[in-house]
């Protein structure tokens, strides 16, 4: 649940550049359509998120979740480089900060990576 509010706060933002209105409601769009089958690799250890803001194929990936990965590591990196053009940063310093909350919000069985780059459940 958490992990639905995290991405939809996100795709809110995003949504709110006038720019990228049309692009933006597509992304949107797809993260909310992928979310349920994230939801359930990341329930079943598949997945993670690392400490860059991303997904990972943590164990036992399959073609289908490797397309999963990375469909959604690249809407995530869109929508990371629009918030650090219209905050002055970049790409990575969004994803770093995006890491944190994400596993902040996750659920308690979710892989996440530490700063340090160590994995644990939370």
């Amino acid at each position: 649940m958490k992990t639905r509010l995290t991405l939809l706060a996100t795709a809110f933002c995003l949504l709110t550049i006038p720019a990228l209105a049309s692009p933006a409601a597509e992304i949107r769009q797809h993260m909310e359509q992928r979310l349920p089958k994230i939801d359930s690799l990341k329930a079943s250890g598949v997945l993670g998120e690392n400490n860059r803001g991303f997904i990972e194929v943590r164990e036992k990936g399959t073609p289908e979740a490797t397309n999963i990965v990375s469909d959604e590591n690249r809407d995530r990196e869109a929508v990371y480089a629009e918030i650090a053009k219209q905050t002055g940063t970049t790409s990575d310093v969004v994803g770093r900060a995006r890491a944190k909350k994400i596993a902040e919000s996750s659920r308690s069985d979710v892989w996440v990576q530490d700063e340090s780059g160590t994995w644990a459940k939370k």
